[in-house]
């Protein structure tokens, strides 16, 4: 859709667990505190990470205690050169950048060795509750894990089951009636065999968005996981480690697609001129048309100079808005019905009429600023269809298998089963003048197994080799819907005109014919079945006598008529598609959904207008191994190699309500005869006005698949002067396989894969008697074929797809200090500075056009703008996702009691600015923001 939103993460204060560990430091025989090692597996064995050749931040369970992690929010506060959104993470400029079906993570996420398709998933599980470590690894992962990760890798590793038996409850409190339990039990089932672990999580919390609508606030969720973890030693070289989770989690959503609580730019519009700022209310539908204001049209409905009756279609309609744009250009909005709208505009404002006390519940900019406001003046209004709810299971095997004193077999396994769904007011009003709503509807199920064999072999204390075979299977199926539930336009069939309707004899198949060769534009290429007249559409467009729905086209159509290959259009002859079908029928209505489908696992999708069934499916093996050569006490060598295969299909059926395009002659016309309009232009409200063309239905379906290879490999020298500092020096290669732009039709259907040559010089170092520890490293990456997001023209009008962008550079400074100045006080900080920069240029090979075009641009509308004037040139832009700057500082003063110990915590982190596009406007990025917390544990 052409709205733009926002979604705000409200900031939420609780009370602190009733139980913390006291310190993750260790003292000494001289009663002096030092820096404890913190024990790693990045390289696939156990090492700390002050020994480890690698940009590493890692958290063990004290550390998670003590800064009271609980999400990826409050990861990233800690985490150098490292954003991270709800779903997805980016680490030094690489990530993912788009939500499509079809495509990759740029970091890999592993959960008990196994890989998580979902970021957001990992990070979240339990509150991240009984997590024994995380771990972040910066740069390009190639060698020694299963899955592609170009930018990065976070293991998240749990507890594990011991013999000793424990037990646990806590709980929390807070604002927003927050209510959260915690707990688990540990102990032997068969001693010194079998132990186990059962863990049980309960979280909740109001909503902090008040919805003026009468329905629940918003933001408001409720989070229950469950977990049993089983450890079973049957031999003594050999451990078995499973764990299986059950978790389910509900919220009321106020972002994501179709969700947001501000509205940034309405339908690519500015604020409305009546209501003076808030949500558009008095136009029936967006979009504007250039006018001349020395030139006055003679009525509403006519597009002629009223002193002299000369054809003016520039011309000022008497009595709407003048808009001013940048140059002096001067627009009025479209007149509904007369002036044809774009694909994208030819819906409704689901606003118009609105109240305007509600109105004011939802903010709209200028365009050129967002909104400033405090968190308690952010309301909504709306219908209460704001619904998130998803169902996961998981579970993992780790084998590990001591066959001799220096050879290791390890296996891991894990299947992941997962069901997401979501219902969303995508008008973002509680309007209901003439049932005008729009609901969106989400539904995806993803399932995915993996089998992976690592082999560990020390061939002397000097030379090792970790090898590995990996093999993974995933699919997903998504479904996505927009209906309005009652609304006449589009649960109720389309009226072609008496003219039409009178020469087909009431049938709607030969009226639609009819219609079209009576208000066409484009007559010449089809023969209408009454008259035998030529009319205006595309004969490789099979027709169907009824309404079609969203699996005609892959049903009926791919029978009549395959498109494959023709036109010479990307969208047609991409290598990677396998089948394109269309079939196009009359518009007859959807009622509840019958025609359309109803949505699985969803509510009846009463006038369903537009419907994407995708299917993803991706089968991906990977052959690593990775050696090390200690050459002398102080210099090593670390070679590594790896060959990965990724072959991916995708399946997309569309199901669409789409208007034919008319002059603003024949539209008008068209509405008249429909009685829409009356003679002067003004509506009836007796029937639908159609704001671009003449309704029909449309299903689409395309097939693609592709393969994906590469090698890629590891070059790391390690210096060692001392047991206290460790220089490093590598160049590593990462890859990503390239994927489709599943769910629009988009232009380009596929993109290929994206790679990294990366290079680090890094130091790890201890000093001051093991008081303070810095970790610093140097990168540049030389990064190709960026996966790059963009919105632009497909078949079906505008849609956001990913293309690649040839080249862009990244490079940057990270400095990691940890201090223990008093044994009562710790200190720490990190800094990381990343420039970032585009170093070619995006051109569309069909049009030659330089940079990226957006058509919902409010201050450049393309009906006012040519596409060259409203491009955004690439090279030289910064990546998304990524600040320049970032710092973070916290300290801990540990005060003795005579009942125990009290911890006094505080942090700050502040983070640059982020771009969130290529045009990184006011609109489009999060100016730089800080976050302050602090904490107090007593401990007895």
């Amino acid at each position: 859709m052409a709205n733009r939103y926002i979604g705000l993460a409200p900031a939420l204060l609780v009370a602190a667990s009733t139980l913390v560990p006291q310190t993750a430091f260790a003292a000494e025989g001289d009663g002096k505190r030092r820096l404890e090692e913190v024990v790693v597996t990045a390289e696939r064995r156990e090492s700390t990470v002050q020994d480890t050749a690698i940009s590493i931040t890692a958290f063990n369970e004290e550390m998670i205690e003590d800064f009271g992690l609980r999400n990826q929010e409050d990861l990233q506060n800690y985490i150098p050169a490292t954003t991270i959104q709800p779903y997805d993470i980016a680490i030094r400029g690489v990530g993912r950048v788009f939500r499509a079906l079809g495509g990759d993570p740029g970091v890999s996420t592993y959960f008990n060795g196994g890989y998580s398709e979902d970021f957001g998933m990992a990070s979240t599980e339990g509150g991240l509750y009984d997590i024994e470590r995380i771990e972040v690894l910066r740069g390009p992962q190639g060698t020694l894990y299963g899955r592609n990760g170009i930018g990065g890798a976070v293991n998240f590793h749990t507890v594990k089951p011991s013999h000793d038996f424990s037990a646990e409850v806590r709980g929390v409190i807070g604002s927003y009636r927050t209510a959260e339990l915690y707990g688990y039990v540990n102990g032997s089932i068969i001693e010194d065999v079998l132990a186990a672990r059962v863990t049980a999580v309960h979280r909740e919390r109001e909503g902090t968005i008040k919805d003026l609508g009468g329905h629940e606030p918003l933001d408001g969720y409720g989070d229950e996981n469950y977990a049993l973890a089983l450890r079973w030693t049957p031999m003594d070289n050999v451990t078995v480690d499973i764990r299986g989770n059950e978790r389910s989690y509900g919220r009321i959503i106020s972002s994501a697609q179709g969700a947001g609580a501000i509205v940034v730019s309405e339908a690519g519009g500015l604020r409305d001129e009546i209501t003076g700022g808030k949500r558009n209310t008095s136009a029936r539908v967006f979009g504007y048309r250039p006018v001349d204001t020395s030139i006055s049209c003679t009525n509403l409905a006519s597009r002629t100079d009223s002193t002299n009756g000369a054809a003016a279609p520039n011309c000022t309609v008497p009595g709407l808005h003048v808009f001013t744009f940048d140059g002096g250009r001067t627009a009025q909005r479209i007149v509904p019905g007369v002036d044809p709208g774009s694909e994208s505009f030819a819906r409704p404002n689901f606003a118009y009429g609105w109240d305007s006390g509600l109105g004011d519940a939802s903010y709209i900019g200028d365009g050129k600023s967002l909104p400033s406001m405090d968190g308690g003046d952010l309301l909504v209004a709306t219908n209460g269809f704001n619904d998130e709810q998803f169902d996961h299971q998981n579970g993992t095997v780790n084998v590990a298998w001591d066959v001799l004193d220096n050879l290791t077999i390890k296996y891991i396994g894990s299947y992941t089963d997962y069901l997401y769904y979501r219902i969303t007011e995508d008008d973002r009003s509680s309007n209901t003048l003439g049932n005008s709503d729009l609901q969106f509807h989400a539904n995806q199920e993803n399932e995915n197994y993996q089998h992976e064999v690592q082999v560990f072999v020390d061939f002397t204390e000097d030379l090792t080799l970790t090898a590995g075979l990996f093999v993974y299977e995933n699919q997903i199926d998504q479904r996505l819907d927009y209906w309005s539930p009652g609304m006449t336009r589009f649960n109720s069939a389309a009226s072609y005109g008496a003219t039409a309707t009178g020469l087909a004899g009431g049938d709607p198949f030969l009226a639609w014919h009819t219609a079209r060769a009576i208000y066409g534009t484009n007559a010449g290429t089809e023969t209408n079945p009454v008259t035998g007249e030529l009319l205006g559409t595309n004969p490789l467009v099979p027709a169907s006598q009824g309404q079609v729905g969203w699996a005609s086209a892959r049903d009926t159509g791919c029978g009549v008529f395959d498109l494959t290959g023709v036109n010479g259009t990307a969208a047609f002859s991409d290598p990677s598609v396998k089948q394109v079908c269309f079939l196009e029928g009359p518009w007859l209505g959807d009622k509840a959904g019958v025609a359309a489908g109803n949505t699985p696992s969803g509510p009846d999708s009463d006038g369903t207008s537009f419907i994407w069934n995708t299917e993803n499916r991706t089968s991906a093996k990977a052959v690593y191994a990775q050696g090390e050569w200690q050459i002398n006490d102080t210099w090593a060598l670390t070679l590594g190699l790896r060959w990965a295969e990724d072959k991916k299909e995708g399946f997309e059926n569309l199901y669409l309500y789409r208007e034919e395009e008319l002059t603003a002659a024949n539209l008008y016309a068209f509405n008249v005869d429909t009685g829409a309009l009356n003679a002067d232009g003004t509506p009836t409200d007796s029937e639908v006005i159609r704001f671009r063309g003449l309704p029909f239905s449309q299903s689409i379906y395309r097939a693609v698949a592709k393969d994906f290879d590469e090698w890629t490999w590891r070059v790391n020298v390690d210096y060692t002067p001392d047991e206290n500092n460790l220089i490093y020096l590598s160049a590593t290669t990462g890859y990503r396989a390239g994927g489709f732009n599943l769910g629009y039709f988009s232009a380009t259907p596929s993109y290929d894969p994206e790679k990294v040559l990366a290079y680090e010089l890094g130091y790890k170092g201890e000093m001051l008697d093991g008081t303070l520890q810095v970790n610093a490293s140097a990168f540049f990456y030389d990064y190709e074929d960026v996966h790059l997001q963009f919105v632009g023209n497909s078949f079906t009008g505008a849609s956001t797809s990913v293309r690649n962008m040839e080249s862009a550079e990244n490079k940057g400074l990270e400095v990691e200090v940890l201090w223990l100045p008093l044994d009562q006080l710790t200190v720490g900080a990190n800094y990381s500075y990343t420039d970032t920069e585009y170093t070619s240029e995006l051109v569309d090979t069909e049009t030659g056009q330089a940079g990226i075009v957006d058509d919902n641009d409010p201050l450049r509308p393309a009906s006012v703008f040519s596409v060259a004037e409203r491009a955004t040139l690439v090279k030289g832009a910064p990546l998304q996702r990524v600040p320049e700057s970032k710092f973070s500082a916290w300290a801990t003063y540990v005060v003795e009691v005579e009942s125990g110990t009290v911890d006094v915590t505080s942090s700050y982190s502040w983070t640059d600015e982020i771009c969130f596009s290529i045009d990184c406007g006011p609109l489009n990025k999060a100016d730089d923001w800080y976050r302050w917390d602090a904490r107090v544990t007593w401990t007895s």
